[in-house]
């Protein structure tokens, strides 16, 4: 088995915007980006990365899009398709972890329908990183959110920098490529949606002993995003 190697990019950027916010959005928090922008950032949740994309693609786009997650939701990748389909968005692809793609037909077949299944791979990837590359420069956007809001403490690090996102970029394709010529890969989507099409959802999970069951939780729309 070929030895797994860590890599990582050293630069030093003139200059990083310092940001931390309670209620801003995605545009304020962030503030303009051109080439050679680097910010750092804390916020309360109140935006989400499919935010921060969306903001992304309208400061640098029309622009390729590529996403790395471990999970999303049905309204972050109908949005996502949106924009795609106001031409904001020329290209968009998405690496999935497989267990959280495969494991709800129900939510995740929706998906597969709103972008197409040559959009999505899965794989074993719990990296949270979306790159942009527009008209107006390419950038890479690196945090601790998944693609929907959650309302928890969170950090993020953007760079509008053509290494850093050529760096990003070769790591995202070299994974897409690989996951591409994996049959595991493609059975995973076709199973999926095969089972989303035919009504079928993974049994309801045993509640714990001295625990609650499932059916004695409420769930809002927001919280059954998180389930993805």
């Amino acid at each position: 088995m070929a030895e797994k190697k860590a890599r990582a990019l050293r630069f030093n950027p003139k200059s990083t915007r310092k940001v931390v916010h309670r209620t801003a959005t995605a545009a304020r928090t962030i503030g303009h980006l051109e080439p050679g922008v680097h910010v750092t950032g804390l916020t309360a949740g109140q935006f989400s990365a499919i935010d921060a994309m969306e903001y992304l693609v309208d400061e640098l786009g029309p622009a390729e899009v590529r996403v790395s997650t471990w999970t999303t939701g049905l309204y972050d990748v109908k949005r996502a398709a949106a924009i795609k389909v106001a031409g904001r968005i020329s290209d968009i692809r998405m690496l999935l972890d497989r267990g959280t793609f495969e494991k709800s037909p129900q939510f995740a077949g929706p998906l597969i329908e709103a972008l197409g299944a040559g959009s999505f791979r899965c794989l074993s990837v719990h990296a949270k990183v979306i790159v942009v590359t527009g008209a107006r420069g390419a950038a890479a956007f690196r945090s601790s959110m998944n693609l929907n809001k959650n309302l928890r403490t969170e950090q993020f690090d953007l760079d509008v920098d053509d290494e850093v996102a050529g760096f990003y970029s070769e790591w995202f394709d070299r994974l897409w490529d690989e996951a591409g010529r994996s049959q595991d890969n493609r059975t995973i989507i076709r199973n999926v949606y095969d089972r989303f099409r035919q009504g079928v959802t993974d049994p309801e999970p045993k509640a714990a002993r001295g625990g609650r069951g499932l059916r004695d939780v409420t769930f809002s729309a927001a919280d059954l995003s998180d389930l993805l």
